[in-house]
């Protein structure tokens, strides 16, 4: 098991656009609100997972969940340890990354 870098809660939220991507926004530990880009394929979800094991030791993580892109994205994060993931409903009023961040330290 790796050892994170960094302690404290982090908050994640991800959406899946239309020209393929997963946009990130994250928050917590006191830093600016970060937004990256991962491809929206097995690269990206293995790349974001990467990212969460490396980075934090608890990270929430709030998803749109759009179709079979969400869902998978979410299944994978099953292994992230002390990981928890929230689908949010796709129909929920205009949910961006950044908002899903926000929601995400508000649920959690």
């Amino acid at each position: 098991m790796k050892t994170a870098i960094l302690s404290g809660e982090r908050y994640f939220g991800v959406e899946v656009t239309a020209d393929g991507k997963l946009v990130v926004a994250e928050r917590g530990d006191g830093r600016p609100l970060l937004t990256k880009e991962f491809p929206a394929d097995a690269t990206g979800m293995a790349a974001f997972r990467a990212h969460l094991e490396r980075e934090c030791a608890h990270p929430h993580v709030c998803i749109k969940a759009c179709g079979a892109i969400a869902l998978g994205l979410a299944t994978s994060l099953i292994p992230v340890p002390g990981v928890e993931v929230t689908l949010v409903s796709a129909k929920a009023p205009e949910q961006n990354a950044v908002q899903l961040a926000r929601l995400a330290e508000r649920l959690f």
